[in-house]
């Protein structure tokens, strides 16, 4: 077995011990170890059959070893629960919405073009991501979710293995989730939170006067 330490070389796992955080590569005839942080991108669980791209490198002890690994099948899938939950954070806007006497031609039309725009957004900031080029920023994403894009951002998490694990992320883009539905539970409440949280701040800056 032979890895050259700058050429990136294909392999599958065979061993993987979850508990331990390390398993083995079939490299050829021989088998090379993969550690856990020797992952350039840690967003998926390795298991024994994934396809794994890496450099030949040593570990501490001057063993040979994966390093700069990456995940080639690293993709996700949307599951029953997944759209089912979807689906339920769907309902309240849609229902506030239709309150509205909103037209759901123009307005499904806008949801699926935001959607795709945020979905379109997260792949190719992965894309970015392994090739080590210019990112698409945070903001930029959370911007899209924002504009509508949020469930386009959901189904992009889960189906492309991007953004779950940052936790800091994810609280963004959940508090927009959250915003969303509180909107929508507002407009159905003709806007009884909004305007008394208005009075209550105009009673407060009249107190400080």
């Amino acid at each position: 077995m032979t890895t050259h330490p700058e050429l990136p070389l294909t392999a599958k796992i065979v061993e993987w011990k979850h508990e331990k955080g390390y398993g083995f590569l079939q490299v050829g005839k021989g088998r090379l170890f993969l550690h856990w942080r020797d992952f350039a991108e840690r967003h998926k669980r390795p298991a024994v059959g994934d396809l794994i791209r890496f450099t030949g490198g040593v570990d501490a002890q001057g063993r040979r070893c994966a390093k700069n690994a990456v995940h080639v099948n690293d993709g996700g899938h949307v599951t029953a629960l997944a759209v089912l939950l979807l689906t339920c954070l769907l309902v309240l806007p849609a229902v506030a919405l239709h309150r509205r006497g909103a037209d759901f031609r123009w307005v499904g039309a806008y949801a699926l073009v935001i959607s795709a725009v945020s979905y379109g957004s997260y792949a190719l900031d992965k894309r970015r991501a392994r090739a080590k080029e210019w990112r698409v920023s945070e903001a930029g994403l959370h911007l899209t979710e924002l504009l509508g894009g949020w469930p386009g951002a959901f189904l992009a998490q889960r189906r492309l293995r991007h953004k779950v694990s940052k936790l800091g992320y994810q609280f963004g883009f959940w508090l927009i989730v959250l915003t969303y539905q509180l909107a929508a539970l507002d407009s159905l409440q003709n806007w009884r939170y909004t305007q008394a949280a208005m009075s209550y701040i105009e009673r407060n800056s009249g107190l400080r006067r």
